[in-house]
């Protein structure tokens, strides 16, 4: 009797401008895809629910404008390792904001987890360069 896989592939979502992440957003990969920044908005905890999760990947360089991920509240915790080793990257305990591209200093495969624990949205990553993401 043959194996059955269930899951195999992966959700993903180009984004090229600003998009409101919904409940059913879980589990999606998003890579942001666009010469120039753009808003996105999470799902309040609450619409979440414990479990709910993504990943954001930079895909294409931008220049001028950063992507701004927000919160309905300040519950983004956690922080994004830089390189090169030793260098630290932004830690918050209470944020409401992630810059991505602060000070033009993305790189293409910056990514950043963003996981609900039903109260926070527990975050971590890795990006490229020093000083490529803000906490605020």
């Amino acid at each position: 009797m043959g194996r059955v896989f269930f899951n195999t592939r992966e959700n993903i979502q180009h984004l090229d401008g600003a998009y409101t992440m919904l409940p059913s957003d879980s589990g999606t990969i998003f890579v942001l895809n666009a010469a120039a920044g753009a808003a996105i908005t999470l799902p309040s905890v609450a619409d979440m629910g414990k479990g709910w999760n993504c990943r954001i990947i930079t895909g294409l360089a931008f220049a001028t404008t950063d992507w701004v991920v927000t919160a309905t509240a300040a519950v983004i915790a956690g922080g994004i390792n830089e390189l090169p080793a030793g260098t630290v990257g932004p830690y918050s305990a209470a944020a409401t904001t992630i810059t991505i591209g602060f000070d033009s200093e993305e790189s293409i495969g910056d990514y950043i987890d963003l996981v609900c624990d039903g109260t926070k949205i527990w975050l971590s990553g890795q990006s490229n360069l020093d000083a490529g993401y803000l906490l605020g």
